[in-house]
């Protein structure tokens, strides 16, 4: 277990390294978060949604239509942007020099099963959110519900990858990132435990800068902690979009050319090439 972390830091490492030869991949987090925000802006200010709505117990499915349409949308923008990130990934780790616009038009190429993607994965947190209730709904929903969308996420995990990369539909794409999945769970979940550390590491951080400055001036505190958040979180689901596209090439047996051949030696494990 203390090996796999150790692997998955190192990794992470490796994705710094390449992350650093394309500084311009972190474009595409920081445009996904604007657009929903101003798709969310737009569609609060239109009355369309009400942030402080409550649920009551007469509320019919067409009253959530709107909600069910910004999910949609974002969940659309959210993939469309991640899947520019792995497309540029996977053309550095080729060997190649990716920039915003090659990037993002690769994924543009994709937009069909992008399309057809995000409506799955809007439906599936529908059901997902259905199955846990509200917090009264009790512990056993909530627990069950949360184990399905852990399963979920981890077999999903390379379904971007494989569309951008191979072209596969989105139902194709599942098939197979199941399949991917048994070689590497191990690293996915050790994955998503070291980037939960270093999420939590900088949010801790962002907090200590916003109150420091915050004893000069509060607005300046608030300023300088909400941005060293903003970046570090948009630097951190970067690294998460190159980790993922390392481990989808290395999962098929390739070897990325921008990891040197002794750091993928030490970065996975036998299981993860098996």
């Amino acid at each position: 277990m203390f090996r796999r972390i150790s692997n998955t830091f190192n990794t992470i490492k490796l994705c710094v390294r390449v992350l650093k030869k394309d500084k311009e991949l972190i474009f595409f987090p920081i445009m996904a978060a604007i657009s929903v925000l101003a798709l969310a802006f737009i569609m609060w200010s239109m009355g369309l949604i009400d942030i402080q709505e409550t649920q009551t117990q007469s509320s019919s499915l067409s009253d959530f239509i709107p909600e069910i349409i910004l999910l949609f949308a974002a969940n659309f923008l959210i993939v469309l942007f991640n899947s520019a990130l792995v497309s540029g990934a996977l053309h550095r780790l080729r060997g190649g020099d990716p920039n915003v616009g090659s990037a993002m038009n690769h994924a543009l190429k994709h937009i069909h099963h992008i399309f057809i993607w995000s409506i799955i994965v809007t439906i599936v947190a529908i059901l997902i959110a259905a199955i846990k209730g509200n917090r009264r709904g009790g512990f056993m929903r909530q627990l069950f519900g949360s184990m399905l969308q852990a399963g979920w996420t981890m077999m999903t995990f390379f379904v971007v990858p494989i569309i951008v990369a191979e072209n596969m539909s989105p139902i194709s794409a599942i098939k197979k990132s199941s399949g991917l999945f048994k070689k590497t769970w191990g690293d996915q979940v050790t994955a998503n435990f070291g980037f939960g550390i270093i999420q939590i590491l900088a949010i801790a951080v962002s907090g200590a800068l916003g109150w420091f400055f915050g004893l000069l001036n509060p607005t300046l505190g608030i300023g300088i902690g909400v941005l060293f958040a903003a970046i570090s979180v948009s630097v951190i689901y970067t690294l998460e979009g190159i980790y993922k596209a390392a481990l989808y090439e290395f999962a098929l047996g390739e070897k990325p050319l921008e990891f040197e051949q002794h750091d993928l030696s030490r970065a996975y494990t036998a299981k993860a090439v098996a």
